[in-house]
């Protein structure tokens, strides 16, 4: 590969790390103010919102009937368990991914942002170590 080539591939790379990074840190400031957040919220709720939300768009923009939105709400009762599955699945190869990207990100930072980068992936995994943990437990 030429020299270009790899520069350009950096930049590719380091542009989608800091997508991804601008991204979460919005999700994070987000979720400070959503009413799922607090002591009630967590994985479970925003799980359980974000899927009323889905079945009233398809209400919506379907004009679903009861025994329509009755039936959808029934597959998708029907397929969790498989979707969860395969999350499990996914999740042990996007791991691996994830923590390139964040040792990629840090390399391009200076040793005081370091610091409060790894300070800022703290938070944010025990924010997610939470919302798994109330998931796991409203099954």
């Amino acid at each position: 590969m030429t020299k270009s080539r790899w520069a350009a591939t950096g930049l590719l790379a380091l542009a989608f790390a800091l997508g991804g990074l601008v991204g979460g840190v919005a999700t994070m400031a987000a979720d400070k103010d959503h009413p799922r957040a607090g002591p009630h919220g967590g994985r479970a709720a925003y799980l359980a919102q974000m899927r009323q939300e889905f079945i009233d768009q398809l209400r919506l923009e379907l004009s679903l009937t009861s025994d329509q939105e009755r039936a959808v709400v029934n597959v998708l009762d029907q397929h969790q368990p498989a979707m969860d599955s395969l999350w499990r699945v996914v999740r042990t190869q996007f791991d691996p991914e994830r923590q390139a990207v964040r040792r990629d990100i840090r390399s391009v930072l200076s040793d005081g942002q370091q610091s409060k980068y790894d300070a800022f992936l703290i938070k944010r995994d025990s924010l997610h170590r939470v919302r798994e943990g109330e998931r796991d437990q409203s099954k």
